[in-house]
């Protein structure tokens, strides 16, 4: 019943945002940009909702993320929006990038190209790859709604976590463990690529706490990938040689290789057992699984399923104001928090699965 109420109240917030208009007008709506409001400021209940399952009826959305398959993220935020716009006679496809910047930046011209899609849903890989999609996405009269990895060039609509303050969060629990274990005042962090939105707010976020705590911050990359993970974490164990006090890794699925490698340093007498702790960004049920066998300490989780509420609200609004495409520019975060092993079964946003 909680998680209903705050994804009502996050798609809510994101309708009022992004739409401007209210319910209940005779001009016509249908095609994205067309002009024509669906709603006015009157409505009648049962002709509200038939105008808004019209309006959508036969829309095109496009959802083209980092990764899709077998990263419960991603497919978190897909069945939301899948459930939603199918709900409402809207076609909804994902195309699964799978890493690749240039897969994406190929399918994203391609939908453009062929106008295949009202809305384009996209998650940003580096930090300026969607700025000039974005712009042939708007002249080609195509919504975009990013998620999560915020471009350089908005879109229409940004819905996703405030990475920068998440990452002050953890940082600060890291360095209070730090604190009452004495350890030498060294962390590590682990990023994605390091070009990425998400990596470039994490490592800023971490070092503005840490630095003004006396405290030095390693960087390394992972390029999101759990074996580069692993590899970082090994040498920065082997160089630091016991002088180290945590890592903190962008997102929680390397954060449990990383954990995995930490424990593994710990069988080998190479570091003492809980001397390094491991903190992270999100929270799935994988990594609420890794916290209860004490591979992981604290995560930053966030509102997941939100970010897909409210990219599914956004998309609709977009497509009900009738606006054209790249007239404004709406920006949205939704909620987080450090979670361990004393609240994480009474915190709704975390632990979430695929479905």
């Amino acid at each position: 019943m909680k998680l209903t109420r705050k994804l009502t109240a996050v798609a809510t917030a994101v309708l009022l945002a992004t739409a401007g208009c209210s319910v209940g007008s005779s001009s016509s709506g249908g095609q994205a940009g067309g002009g024509n409001q669906a709603f006015g400021a009157n409505a009648e209940l049962l002709p509200a909702r038939q105008k808004a399952h019209d309006t959508m009826k036969g829309k095109k959305i496009a959802f083209v993320p980092i990764l899709f398959k077998g990263y419960q993220l991603t497919e978190n935020w897909g069945s939301t929006m899948k459930r939603t716009f199918e709900s409402m006679g809207a076609q909804f496809t994902v195309y699964d990038s799978n890493f690749s910047s240039d897969r994406m930046l190929s399918t994203i011209n391609d939908l453009i190209a062929r106008k295949a899609a009202d809305v384009l849903v996209l998650q940003n890989q580096d930090l300026g790859l969607l700025d000039n999609a974005i712009d042939r996405a708007e002249k080609a009269g195509i919504y975009t709604v990013v998620l999560n990895m915020m471009s350089t060039r908005l879109g229409d609509a940004f819905v996703g976590v405030d990475v920068y303050g998440a990452a002050q969060a953890i940082a600060k629990r890291a360095i209070a463990d730090c604190d009452a274990r004495h350890a030498a005042k060294t962390l590590s962090v682990i990023d994605g690529p390091g070009n990425d939105p998400a990596s470039i707010l994490w490592d800023q976020g971490i070092k503005d706490v840490a630095g003004s705590l006396g405290y030095q911050v390693l960087v390394g990359h992972s390029q999101f990938q759990n074996a580069q993970a692993q590899a970082t974490a090994e040498s920065v164990i082997q160089q630091q040689q016991g002088k180290l006090c945590g890592f903190l890794v962008t997102f929680d699925l390397n954060s449990i290789t990383v954990g995995q490698t930490v424990k593994a340093a710990e069988g080998r007498g190479q570091v003492a057992p809980g001397s390094i702790g491991v903190y992270t960004l999100d929270a799935d049920s994988n990594w609420c699984g890794a916290l209860k066998q004490g591979l992981v300490t604290a995560s930053a989780a966030y509102d997941v399923q939100g970010i897909g509420a409210a990219g599914a609200a956004a998309a609709q609004n977009l497509i009900f104001s009738g606006a054209k495409p790249g007239s404004g520019h709406d920006f949205a975060y939704v909620s987080s928090t450090v979670v361990d092993k004393t609240n994480v079964d009474q915190t709704t946003i975390a632990c979430y699965k695929s479905q």
